[in-house]
């Protein structure tokens, strides 16, 4: 018996040394932590989408290309060429969370990024940047920022809201009678406008100007959406004229801008006449804040 009794305590023993070896082992291991590694941010691109009365139109959506300049301490360090297509527009792949992000679409042709690059623009420079007629028309680019500095690792999704670079004009004809308007002529317009907007500072000091004329080819009898698109620019001299005939009676109806046309915005013209004239009002509706819409990628 005391055999046994010795054998069992001899068990014991040599279990509670195990017991008490294999925890120092264990607490003198550290378990390895894989570090995680960031997920590079992707900036989805989306466009200000109309607010009140106005509506987008075929192809006022459409990019044809889509590039980003980013500027790190004031200098232009990156440029982005090659945007990845999504569902509802680009994104931009990048490779960290430092400096701002500046998006620009339809001005391949209008901006040279390599040269500028080149000569190591400055932040100031860029924002000072304007942007010429592209085939005697305003060119119809989108351009939209994003402050990087400060954002979290973590946030891998960062949305860019894009807005026009033009204004829009539509036609309204509210008369009794039979109204038929053969020409829209915005006299005294600007020729060029900033890459993006400049606060306080519509216009640039060395823009040059010259009649605006809407194309009709046959006079128009009811509302048109879209008979003119202008840069945005100061009220210098700014007068709309319209040639209308009304009732089988030529009219030519003149209005003096008293304020100042505005990138992504719908200006208003409305031909009316009542029992004592025949007059023109201005009036007009941002194409933005409303929730954002798609862009449409043009497909080569």
């Amino acid at each position: 018996m005391k055999t046994n009794k010795m054998t069992t305590v001899k068990t014991f023993a040599f279990a509670a040394a195990m017991a008490v070896g294999l925890s120092a082992c264990s607490e003198g291991v550290e378990t390895p932590t894989v570090p995680s590694v960031p997920t590079a941010p992707l900036v989805k691109t989306r466009l200000a989408a109309f607010e009140g009365v106005g509506q987008t139109l075929e192809g006022e959506n459409e990019v044809t290309d889509l590039r980003a300049c980013l500027f790190e301490e004031g200098t232009l360090t990156k440029i982005y060429t090659s945007p990845t297509l999504l569902d509802g527009g680009y994104g931009i792949q990048l490779d960290r969370h430092s400096g701002t992000l500046y998006v620009v679409a339809n001005t391949e042709g209008l901006l040279d990024l390599e040269a500028l690059k080149a000569r190591n623009l400055s932040e100031a420079e860029w924002l000072k940047l304007s942007v010429a007629m592209q085939n005697a028309a305003p060119a119809r680019f989108f351009t939209g920022s994003l402050e990087l500095n400060g954002l979290e690792n973590s946030q891998t999704e960062l949305p860019v809201t894009l807005k026009r670079g033009l204004a829009r004009f539509d036609l309204q004809i509210r008369t009794a009678g039979v109204a038929r308007v053969r020409s829209i002529t915005l006299r005294n317009a600007a020729q060029s406008a900033y890459l993006f907007p400049v606060e306080g500072d519509l216009s640039p000091a060395d823009v040059e100007r010259q009649d605006a004329v809407a194309t009709i080819s046959e006079p128009l009898t009811e509302d048109t959406p879209a008979v003119l698109y202008v840069y945005e620019q100061e009220n210098d001299g700014l007068e709309v004229v319209v040639e209308a005939e009304i009732d089988g009676q030529a009219k030519t109806l003149v209005k003096s801008l008293d304020t100042a046309l505005e990138r992504n915005k719908i200006y208003t013209l409305t031909v009316r006449k009542d029992v004592i004239d025949v007059r023109l009002d201005l009036s007009f509706d941002e194409w933005e804040p409303g929730g954002d819409t798609e862009l449409t990628p043009l497909r080569r």
